[in-house]
């Protein structure tokens, strides 16, 4: 494998899942929220540049996540996964300092949004977010299920806060037309659940994928606590609600979801999931676990689809 500063940087910060944290806010800003707001003339807050702010503060915070986690998971990446960790490569220092720049970079961009937006409320978003990860990466994560609740409340929070930022366009929205409104929010709000349950599913196959490690330096995570066959159960209660959020739209008729590309998608990531379910239940080694959660990465990649066909 050939490795680099460059290459190590990207890795740091998880290039790729940044990509995807970008992708959906435009996904569900330009497909969702500003079309609706489009159809009843009304003005939206989030001007390009102004959304384009607020997407670079979305990606400095999950960054600094990404990079204070590495560098306190250093001990149990070498034991779960040798010779992955950047933070070895690149060295402490250097992660630090990558840090510190997303930090202040972050908070800098968040407190000119927050000016530009005439938004006061919004500044203090990007320090809860940094707290909370930072107490994460520390502390939180070794509570059994309150660390992979987190992480999965923070995904949901990625087209959650495009909603915050709007909130006053959508309440002139509900104003005018009610229905179209209600339909706007709803299925934001069903995108939000969605990756909420299918990233606590992926938590808990990554718990049950490390679980060598965590034991071994003290974190009680679901799976060293309860047991694999337990927790392997409880992945298989999260699939099948995973499943009943993709087709809660479907039974209860939304329109937005009756289209036919829409219902190929649907129909692909239904089958998808359900092949993932049955190997969960079948899973036994630490290579079934990881496979698994690389098939749950790209799930819920394949899940923004969906957002292509509104």
């Amino acid at each position: 494998m050939v490795n680099s500063p460059i290459i190590d940087f990207f890795r740091v910060v998880r290039l790729p899942n940044l990509l995807v944290v970008a992708l959906t806010q435009v996904l569900v800003y330009y497909r969702i929220i500003l079309p609706a707001l489009a159809a009843e003339n009304v003005a939206n807050a989030l001007s390009y540049w102004k959304f384009t702010e607020l997407c670079i503060v979305t990606l400095m915070i999950t960054a600094s996540g990404y990079l204070i986690n590495d560098l306190r998971d250093v001990r149990v990446d070498e034991i779960n996964r040798p010779g992955t960790n950047p933070v070895s490569r690149l060295g402490a220092s250097m992660v630090m300092w990558f840090y510190a720049v997303s930090l202040l970079g972050g908070f800098l961009v968040s407190l000119l949004l927050a000016f530009r937006l005439d938004q006061r409320a919004l500044l203090w978003i990007f320090p809860v977010a940094f707290i909370v990860l930072t107490l994460y990466s520390s502390v939180l994560k070794r509570i059994p299920f309150l660390g992979n609740f987190i992480v999965a409340t923070y995904c949901a929070a990625v087209p959650g806060i495009l909603i915050l930022a709007e909130r006053n366009a959508l309440n002139e929205l509900l104003l005018k037309n009610p229905e179209l409104g209600a339909n706007t929010l709803r299925i934001s709000v069903l995108f939000m659940v969605f990756a909420f349950v299918a990233t606590l599913l992926r938590e808990l196959v990554k718990d049950l994928e490390d679980i060598r490690g965590d034991r071994e330096i003290g974190r009680r995570t679901l799976p060293v606590l309860l047991g694999v066959s337990a927790s392997r159960r409880l992945a298989v209660v999260l699939g099948v609600m995973v499943l009943i959020a993709i087709l809660s739209p479907v039974f209860l008729g939304w329109p937005a979801f009756m289209h036919p590309p829409m219902m190929v998608c649907i129909g692909l990531l239904l089958l998808t999931l359900v092949w993932i379910i049955v190997q969960i239940a079948r899973a036994k080694a630490k290579v079934d676990y990881h496979r698994l959660s690389t098939h749950l990465k790209l799930f819920l990649l394949g899940g923004l689809g969906l957002l292509i066909f509104f």
